[in-house]
This record gives structure tokens, C-alpha cells and sequence, in this order.
């Protein structure tokens, strides 16, 4: 168990370590472009990303999640992936310049023909990343992806900001993607060792497709679930969308930090331990009691210093974007407590289970999103929180019943975590508002350093072992190599 627990945290940091270099690099970014360009700019962008994500998903066909899980893996899986990912890839190339004149339409907004012609690249850039980044998860090799995406996202961070300075507009935002997107897959391959080799089976690419077919199914599911609102908003206007891009965007900075950037780890991870369900329920409490020290109080805390915080960093023009940002940023927190559980099935070999419940949970959104529409931005956030507390429910009793855990035990690891991050609220709110009127950026500070120390402090008091149980293990994890 503890070489299991070394794995997890080791494979975690650098999973964090991977995502908080792009990240923190994208962030800055977004600080200058927010202050430079309209919100309709944002807006217009932001639709054509939601084409963007749901491209990934069809690019990607599920062969991350068979390559990952599969038990063995011949050469012949990996080229017939590979040809297949770059076929498909070209075949979405074209269909984006087709389909780039009908969307800009479908929306009223003109402007996203030159954005989508442009984004026509990226389908051939996602498949030629597609195998060797399975295969690097599969083996674990986290340093290497951390590596590849910073210097990817310092590229892009790079001529976004010159083509912002030089008054280039739109044309920046999307120059970062695709600068980002062929640098990041130009370090891959070069940090990679595997090549394909002309070679093809029809066979070796069914074993994969009949496994990868689900998780496609899920993902492109899950993807225009989680792409709904802008959708919806479009019929609002750009500015609507450029604003509520916004407040997403703090949503997803951080489900990027603290959950999106461990997902992937967890697969290959319990993937190995399958056929041992008492190995699974222990890996998933440890997962659970680890993971809810640190994104309880990030998201608790964010959400109270949301106002602050966005005022300062890109100015007070942003203001709509702030309730929206506090919902979302709830939603996300209960999303951060169950995001392993859809992997978790994925590796216990049910990925069915996982696409009907994505299924069921996009019919949901729909539905809730449409009743959020009436009440703006807002609204639509909630629905969101709605729909993520539904689900987390019905997923914790999936898995209850995939594995047999106990419940009670599972979520009592909360509550300590709860208590911790409620003690940091009202003083938090406090000093905002004796501090706020003075200078924004001393309160966050403040804020910060304040928050921190509740919470570490009260954490300690209810459960001192605990603590001391991650820190030693953090402590081994520095002396030993990656």
C-alpha cells in the first residue's frame, strides 16, 4: 500500500507540476488581454473553443483511455492508433472549413469565420500528440509532459503577447492556441522515444476502438455537456459570453490545478490494481482523505476573495463576471471531491457505466441550463452547481456499488477538511472589507497569508496525524527521484 501511495502523490506532483506551469503561464496571459481587449473579443472566441474542445474529443477517439488500461500493448496497437488519429484528424481539419461560414451564421457573429478557419489546424496538431501522450501516461512519465506543456504554454503566452501589444486584437487569442498547440507537440516528440512505423491492423485497432468507443462516447458527451452554456449564450450576444468566459475561466484555472491534472494519473494508476478491489477501496479513501485537505479550503477561499480578486487582476469593467465566478467556483469544488470517479470506472474496465451516467447527466444540464438561460449569467452558472450536486451523489453510489466501501467512512473524511476551510470565512470576509477600500492588492495579500494560516492551524488541531502523514510522505518524495 505505501508503494501505492509513493506512486499516486509521486505521479500527483508532477501531474500539479505539469498543469501549474501552463497554467500560471496561461493566467498571465489572460491578466494582459483582459485589460487590453472589449469582452465581445473574449466572447467570440470563446465560442469557437467550444467547437475546439468538442474537436479534441472526436480527434482523440477514446485511444488514450485503451491504450492506458489495456494489459498488454503490442507495436501494432500503438501504429494502427497512431495512422488512424492522423486520418481522422485531417478528415476534422476539412470539416471545420466547411462548417466555418454555417456556424459564424447559425450565431449571427461573422467575426468567427477567420477564427475557425484558423482553429482548422488544430485537429491535425491534437492526433499527432494523441498516442505518444498515452503512452507517456501509461509509463508514468509526468515530468516529461510537465516539461513538453510549459514550454508549450510559454510559447504561446510569448506571441500572444506580442501580437496583443502590436494592436493585432482577436488575432492574439487565438495565435496563443495555436503557437501553444505545434510547439507543445514539436517538445513531445522530441522528448519521446517511440516513432510509428508504416504499419497497419485493422485487428490491433478494434481491440483498442471497442474499449476506446465508450470513452469517445463519454467524452464527447461529457464535452458538449460542459460546452452547453456557451452555447446557449451565444443567443445572448458575444459580451454576455465574454463575460461569463470569464467566470469560468476562474472555474477552470483552478479545476485544472487541484482535479484535471491528477485525472490523468489516476487512470493508469488504478488501472494496475483493478483485479484487487481492497487495493481500489483503499487507494480511492487515501485518494479521498488526501486530496480534500487541499482543494476544500482552495475552493472556499477563492470563492470569497472572487470579488477582490477580479477587480484587481483585470479590472472593475469585469464586474458581471463576479457572481457567475462565486457559483461556478462552487460547482467546481464539488466536482474537484468526486473527479476521480469517472476514471475509476474507466479503469476497473466499465466504461459504459461511465457513459450513461454522462448521458444522464448531460440531459440534466440541458435541461437545467435552459430554466438558468431567463436568469442571465448567473442563472446559468447555477445550473451548473445544480447538476455537479446531483451527480456527485449518483456517482459516489455507482462506484458504492462497482466497489464496496463504506459511504459514511468515505465522506467523514470531509468533514474535518470543512470545518477547517469554514473557520477562514468570516475572517477572510473581514479583512476584505477593512482592507479592500485601502488598496485591493495589500487585502488579497493579506487575505492570502491569513486564510492560509487558519486553515493550517485548525487542520493541524482536528487532525494532526494526518497531516503529519502527507508531509512525511512529501518529505520522502523530495529525496528520491522522479
Amino acid at each position: 500500500m505505501r508503494a501505492l501511495r509513493h506512486a499516486a502523490l509521486r505521479t500527483s506532483l508532477w501531474a500539479f507540476a505539469e498543469t501549474w506551469g501552463t497554467r500560471l503561464i496561461s493566467m498571465a496571459v489572460f491578466l494582459l488581454m483582459a485589460r487590453l481587449l472589449a469582452p465581445a473579443v473574449f466572447g467570440v472566441v470563446a465560442l469557437a473553443q467550444v467547437y475546439l474542445i468538442v474537436l479534441q474529443a472526436l480527434c482523440e477517439q477514446g485511444i488514450p483511455a485503451a491504450l492506458i488500461q489495456r494489459p498488454e500493448l503490442e507495436a501494432e496497437h500503438k501504429n494502427s492508433a497512431f495512422w488512424a488519429n492522423q486520418v481522422v484528424g485531417v478528415a476534422l481539419a476539412l470539416l471545420t472549413l466547411a462548417l466555418a461560414e454555417p456556424l459564424a451564421a447559425l450565431y449571427g457573429e461573422p467575426r468567427l469565420v477567420p477564427v475557425l478557419c484558423c482553429y482548422s489546424l488544430m485537429p491535425v496538431m491534437f492526433s499527432l500528440a494523441v498516442v505518444q501522450t498515452a503512452l507517456a501516461q501509461r509509463e508514468l512519465r509526468y515530468r516529461d509532459l510537465a516539461a513538453r506543456k510549459t514550454i508549450g504554454a510559454l510559447a504561446g503566452a510569448l506571441a500572444a503577447m506580442a501580437m496583443a501589444l502590436a494592436g493585432l486584437g482577436i488575432a492574439a487569442l487565438v495565435g496563443q492556441v495555436l503557437v501553444d498547440q505545434a510547439v507543445a507537440a514539436i517538445a513531445l516528440w522530441s522528448i519521446s522515444s517511440w516513432r510509428p512505423r508504416l504499419a497497419f491492423s485493422r485487428r490491433h485497432l478494434g481491440d483498442l476502438f471497442r474499449f476506446g468507443l465508450s470513452q469517445m462516447a463519454t467524452d464527447m458527451v461529457w464535452a458538449m455537456s460542459e460546452q452547453a452554456d456557451r452555447m446557449l449564450l451565444g443567443s445572448l450576444g458575444a459580451v454576455a459570453v465574454g463575460y461569463y468566459s470569464v467566470a469560468q475561466r476562474m472555474r477552470s484555472l483552478m479545476g485544472d490545478l487541484l482535479g484535471g491534472s491528477t485525472q490523468n494519473a489516476i487512470l493508469p494508476l488504478f488501472a494496475r490494481i483493478a483485479d484487487d478491489r481492497e487495493r481500489v477501496v483503499r487507494g480511492l479513501q487515501t485518494a479521498q482523505t488526501t486530496l480534500s485537505i487541499i482543494v476544500i479550503p482552495v475552493g472556499v477561499g477563492l470563492a470569497v476573495v472572487a470579488p477582490g480578486l477580479i477587480r484587481f487582476a483585470i479590472g472593475a469593467r469585469w464586474a458581471p463576471s463576479i457572481v457567475p465566478a462565486q457559483i461556478m467556483i462552487c460547482a467546481q469544488l464539488i466536482y474537484w471531491l468526486g473527479y476521480f470517479f469517472g476514471p475509476v470506472m474507466t479503469s476497473l474496465g466499465r466504461p459504459e457505466v461511465r457513459l450513461r451516467i454522462a448521458i444522464l447527466r448531460a440531459l440534466t444540464l440541458m435541461v437545467l441550463l435552459v430554466l438558468g438561460l431567463r436568469y442571465g449569467i448567473a442563472g446559468v452558472a447555477a445550473a451548473f452547481l445544480i447538476s455537479h450536486a446531483i451527480f456527485y451523489g449518483i456517482e459516489l453510489a455507482v462506484l458504492r456499488e462497482l466497489v464496496a466501501f463504506s459511504v459514511p467512512r468515505y465522506l467523514g473524511a470531509l468533514i474535518k477538511p470543512c470545518i477547517a476551510a469554514a473557520a477562514m470565512v468570516v475572517p477572510l470576509i473581514k479583512l476584505g472589507q477593512i482592507l479592500a477600500p485601502h488598496h485591493l492588492g495589500l487585502a488579497l495579500a493579506a487575505q492570502l497569508v491569513a486564510g492560509a494560516a487558519i486553515y493550517a492551524v485548525v487542520l493541524t488541531a482536528l487532525a494532526r496525524e494526518r497531516v503529519a502523514e502527507i508531509a512525511a510522505l512529501a518529505g520522502q518524495l523530495r529525496r528520491q527521484p522522479y
